[in-house]
């Protein structure tokens, strides 16, 4: 869907994702609850990763989340910090990220493979049905 939309776009489009989800996080739960605040950071980088951006635009989209969740979300006043748990909370930003953006991948290479009718290996040609917009 973003994948031919010059860069730019989808990083300004990834920022806003991150500080809407931020904004909306820090509104629906109390600091306390850090787990759900990063859960729902979680979910949104997933959801824009999966949306076709580049792979180097959801990595980017994560690692903003990792500042914003750390920076606002965990710490608050916008402080940053990198123990054990933040590193942690960055690895599974960059995972999820990378995950969603490959698994949208693999499912526009599939759904163009059969608009063009071309068989997976082993696969009955005869048997494909084509995808029509």
């Amino acid at each position: 869907m973003f994948g031919s939309e010059p860069v730019g776009f989808s990083l300004a489009g990834g920022f806003v994702t991150v500080v809407a989800t931020a904004a909306t996080a820090s509104l629906l739960l109390a600091s306390a609850e850090v787990t759900g605040r990063v859960l729902i950071m979680v979910i949104a980088v997933c959801a824009y990763a999966a949306c076709g951006v580049r792979a180097g635009v959801a990595l980017a989209t994560a690692v903003m989340a990792w500042f914003f969740g750390t920076g606002f979300l965990v710490n608050g006043a916008g402080e940053l910090s990198f123990g054990r748990p933040d590193l942690l909370r960055l690895g599974l930003f960059v995972v999820v990220a990378l995950g969603a953006n490959a698994c949208a991948a693999a499912y526009r290479a599939i759904v163009a493979r059969r608009r063009l009718h071309v068989p997976l290996p082993g696969e009955d040609p005869s048997r494909l049905v084509l995808v029509r917009n």
